[in-house]
């Protein structure tokens, strides 16, 4: 399947006016951090304690954070069990994640009629259940969460522990003083069992292991109430796509009642090993692993970014394009 029949002009969505992120440096304890920040339609800021710079995150003139070698420091949880190079990819903010917040919350007149339909119910007074997989320090679930989502974000032990529970302190603290009245529900979901309230919204974070069964790391309220699921920027190693998707697949069925829809955002990397590369998941190999599983999927948008390409051979560094994709991706309809 050519992954070019979905970058048809009517979905490429610009950049969108009025929503900027940036980069600060911040020093603690002779630990230094950057902090990725990003305003909501509200125009305040949520941000995030990061490790390093975020990867293609930032977009024009946005401001973002140069660490010295000396503040680069040696991993601290390299030995933590099921750690990975995967794993340490999530401590800094990537492409996938900006474009999949600014398609979900900053409507744009031009946006296809069902992504209109899933920004409406992510901004539903009733708050959207949505769980993140794979959600690195939490960008995504907890901007969610601070427009009026409940939002379980996941991802391994490490990362809850180190990144994303402090993250969502940080921004609970933030965004305190909203006006009890702007909040709908004032009280943490019980599916939500340690919640914080975060803006309009209320959000948690648990440890999920893609490969272990779903019932035995989420209660049976947590995995039977999940309308939307999400994940940015998370199979970019082949090997990870297919306990990715059976997770998927176990949300699925766990919570068949609310017939849950699964939102991917994706950027191209193939463009040095091709379509067949054996270490990178292609675009192609996404979309054919989604119809291997009967499911059907749809491109809500998508857009073109700057890449640095790296030469196999000679090692140059040279100046690039490549492609980001938002693609919704749901059970085939009568299926059981």
């Amino acid at each position: 399947m050519a992954y070019q029949q979905y970058t048809q002009r009517e979905r490429y969505r610009p950049p969108t006016k009025g929503f900027q992120c940036r980069e600060d440096i911040e020093k603690d304890d002779h630990v230094t951090s950057v902090i990725f920040k990003s305003n909501l339609p509200s125009n305040q800021v949520v941000e995030f304690n990061c490790r390093e710079p975020s990867c293609g995150a930032l977009e024009g003139d946005e401001k973002g954070a140069i660490l010295d070698e000396e503040n680069y420091a040696v991993d601290p949880n390299f030995f933590d069990e099921g750690y990975s190079m995967a794993g340490s990819t999530g401590f800094k903010v990537w492409t996938g994640s900006r474009l999949l917040i600014e398609a979900l919350t900053w409507p744009q007149d031009t946006d296809c009629a069902r992504l209109k339909e899933i920004q409406e119910c992510i901004k539903n007074d009733g708050g959207t259940r949505i769980i993140e997989l794979g959600a690195g320090v939490g960008v995504v679930g907890t901007y969610l969460s601070a427009v009026g989502s409940h939002v379980l974000i996941t991802d391994l032990n490490t990362l809850v522990e180190n990144a994303i529970h402090s993250n969502l302190e940080r921004n609970e603290r933030k965004l305190s003083n909203l006006p009890i009245d702007d909040v709908k529900c004032t009280s943490c979901p019980s599916w939500l069992a340690n919640g914080r309230r975060i803006g309009k919204g209320w959000a948690d974070a648990t440890p999920l292991d893609w490969t272990k069964p779903l019932n035995e790391q989420l209660t049976y309220e947590q995995a039977s109430s999940i309308d939307m699921i999400l994940a940015s920027d998370v199979v970019f190693l082949a090997s990870m796509m297919k306990s990715l998707f059976d997770t998927v697949e176990a949300l699925f069925q766990t919570s068949k009642g609310n017939k849950p829809t699964f939102i991917l955002s994706f950027q191209k990397r193939d463009a040095q090993d091709g379509k067949d590369s054996v270490a990178f998941t292609t675009v192609d190999g996404v979309l054919t692993a989604v119809k291997d599983r009967g499911w059907i999927v749809e491109c809500l948008a998508w857009r073109t970014v700057a890449v640095r390409i790296e030469d196999a051979t000679t090692g140059a560094v040279k100046d690039d394009t490549s492609e980001v994709f938002v693609f919704e991706i749901k059970e085939a309809a009568g299926r059981i």
